[in-house]
């Protein structure tokens, strides 16, 4: 009896290779190798030097010893452009903080706050400055979260999700230079924040198992489906929405309407992980978005977009947990020294 070999089996990942050795169902090693596909070619668009193989922690781990020196970043340059930018948006945290203002009566923060850092310059860190932005470097913007996260860290948050997993960096990296012109000045601005519907209610951490889909109708990507768990999304805003196009997952950059119509509803519920920030579900029904806002990366598909702001995500989510320990250390440490048991 013949066997057929899958049409994509010559570039099986090595996961996927291990999973059929070991027994896996076919199923079950194509979507997991799917996965490990998307990160291998989100790899591929570093430098040497910048890829895993090369990193300290890889080298620590698999070649058994590595220089400590590796574990030491190069010292930031004195100063950067962007430095204005961010001392601004101190200044403007920290007003709103003394004045009672940060919160709406709705526990979000509050539009006011919102405007006075698209006024800084805030929601332009990582955007070029032709686009309006001030292209931070992206060690000196963590660096940055960190300290900002002391003071708060919501709102050092909201720069994460903007900037690294919401509509920014999907543009920034791969946007034609007419989707840079159309959608970076007003992500830069403010005028439009951004938020990742990525995760469905059948879709998590598996992201091979994506149910909403697009199909082309005349100008026009027609998208249906559901999105949960998605954070900073509200009518009015722009979301990176990751959906199946012929079969194969891809990002489409959506302005969401700014009313709930017949075609798009946002679907509220009581999540609390970031209590200050909305959380929604989005549900399309026949929703149309404009053929020339699907990105097209130079290899891969969907999946290696939405790895590549995610792994920035993660970067600038450890940045922010760095400085709530500073906070919880600056509570801790005076009452260890002060209590005897």
């Amino acid at each position: 009896m013949s066997t057929v070999t899958p049409p994509d089996r010559e570039q099986a990942s090595f996961a996927e290779t291990a999973l059929r050795l070991g027994g896996k169902s076919e199923e079950e090693a194509r979507r997991t190798g799917a996965v490990d596909r998307a990160d291998e070619q989100v790899e591929a668009l570093f430098k040497p030097q910048y890829q895993t193989v090369n990193s300290p922690i890889h080298k620590a781990i698999w070649d058994g010893k590595a220089p400590l020196d590796l574990f030491n970043p190069p010292p930031l340059p004195a100063s950067a452009p962007s430095d204005t930018v961010m001392n601004d948006s101190f200044a403007v945290v920290r007003r709103h903080h003394e004045a009672g203002t940060i919160l709406d009566e709705k526990g979000k923060v509050a539009v006011g706050v919102l405007e006075d850092l698209a006024r800084a310059g805030y929601w332009g860190l990582l955007i070029e400055p032709k686009y309006g932005g001030s292209n931070a470097p992206f060690q000196r913007f963590t660096n940055f979260l960190t300290r900002l996260a002391v003071h708060d860290p919501m709102i050092a948050g909201l720069a994460s999700i903007h900037g690294c997993i919401g509509a920014v960096d999907p543009v920034r990296t791969f946007g034609t230079a007419e989707q840079k012109e159309r959608f970076l000045p007003r992500l830069a601005s403010g005028e439009r924040l951004s938020g990742f519907a990525l995760t469905e209610p059948g879709a998590g951490s598996d992201l091979t198992a994506l149910r909403t889909t697009a199909y082309l109708d005349g100008n026009d990507y027609v998208v249906n489906g559901e999105k949960l768990f998605i954070t900073n999304v509200i009518p009015g805003r722009t979301a990176a929405v990751v959906a199946l196009i012929d079969k194969k997952p891809a990002v489409l950059v959506v302005d969401l309407p700014d009313t709930e119509t017949e075609n798009f509803q946002v679907v509220p519920y009581g999540l609390y992980a970031l209590r200050q920030a909305y959380n929604n579900g989005l549900r399309f029904t026949n929703f149309r978005v404009p053929k020339e806002n699907l990105l097209k990366p130079s290899i891969g598909d969907g999946l290696t977009i939405a790895y590549h702001g995610l792994n920035l995500g993660r970067l600038s989510l450890c940045a922010s947990a760095a400085g709530c320990m500073r906070v919880m250390l600056a509570n801790m440490l005076p009452w260890a020294e002060f209590r005897v048991t």
